[in-house]
């Protein structure tokens, strides 16, 4: 069972008043700041604030393509799901979706998991996932505001942490964040993600470009993704081993997934045509010409 501890030093933690807490071993104090457990210091809290008013105009764009935009629904539940394809079924029932921003994954929690914790320092985006996962009757999900570098979990806690394309985004403390996850996964536990991909220089330009012009990507100055090697590196040092590493995105990724930008499609709700650019997209993999082109990276790795 996934039990949220006191980040600081990972003791247990007591309600207050209004669904604050306090952790019994060292005092910290963790006050009501919003819908949902907010787990961060008091300097984290300022820092968090900052985030969320920096990216607020981002993170209005960002739910209406999300949420609004048909292909681009389509394309993320294909996105996900091929997430919860890299997890082997006897790993579970817990899941961590960390840096979770709307959720993503957790809304599409398959029924093999029994609970699961997504978390993200933009408490405003938490609060928001939160709010759409009890509308649609998801009680498995606990959402939390947090810190992925201090994370308000146990020791060997869950097999299973997925992130979807957030860690370029954690390059300041992103050291701190794979040795969270390290430490938080069981012996054979598994990290999920998916990444830009940083293979191929063209790619590279065509997605600085790209972000500097999508609204929702907000204002994050450090879009750069990682290459296979750069990433198992880094992984390597936190003590996970990368076990598999696949890229993916052609024609699909900005017809579909980025519509803010490319809005050909905005309008459009034909599943029929949805399903036949994934299969393209699929097939293109496929290429070794046109694989090493991909905009993203699907990867797991073991602990």
């Amino acid at each position: 069972m996934l039990t949220v501890v006191c980040p600081a030093c990972r003791g247990t933690l007591a309600p207050t008043e209004a669904t604050g807490r306090r952790c019994n071993a060292c005092g910290a104090d963790y006050p009501p700041r919003a819908a949902v457990p907010v787990l961060l210091s008091e300097a984290e809290w300022q820092e968090a604030r900052a985030h969320m008013a920096h990216e607020a105009a981002a993170r209005d764009v960002y739910a209406l393509v999300r949420r609004d935009i048909p292909l681009t629904v389509q394309y993320f539940d294909w996105w996900v799901e091929r997430l919860y394809a890299e997890v082997p079924f006897a790993l579970g029932p817990e899941l961590v979706e960390l840096m979770c921003g709307g959720a993503e994954v957790c809304r599409r929690l398959p029924a093999r998991f029994s609970e699961a914790i997504a978390l993200d320092l933009d408490v405003e985006m938490v609060e928001g996932a939160a709010r759409d996962l009890a509308a649609q009757g998801e009680a498995r999900v606990v959402s939390i505001g947090g810190t992925a570098a201090r994370l308000p979990l146990p020791d060997a806690c869950t097999s299973v942490v997925i992130v979807q394309g957030a860690l370029h985004h954690a390059r300041p403390v992103l050291d701190d964040v794979l040795r969270e996850i390290y430490r938080i996964l069981r012996p054979g536990g598994v990290l999920v993600g998916s990444e830009p991909a940083d293979d191929n220089p063209i790619i590279h330009a065509i997605r600085d470009w790209q972000y500097r012009r999508s609204a929702v990507q907000g204002n994050d100055p450090d879009e750069e993704g990682f290459d296979r090697a750069t990433l198992a590196r880094l992984l390597a040092v936190a003590g996970l081993r990368l076990d598999r590493y696949q890229t993916f995105g052609f024609i699909a990724y900005p017809l579909m997934g980025m519509t803010d930008l490319v809005p050909l499609l905005r309008r459009s709700r034909s599943r029929r045509l949805g399903r036949a650019l994934l299969a393209l997209d699929r097939a293109l993999e496929r290429v070794p010409l046109v694989r090493g082109l991909a905009w993203a990276s699907l990867w797991r790795a073991f602990k």
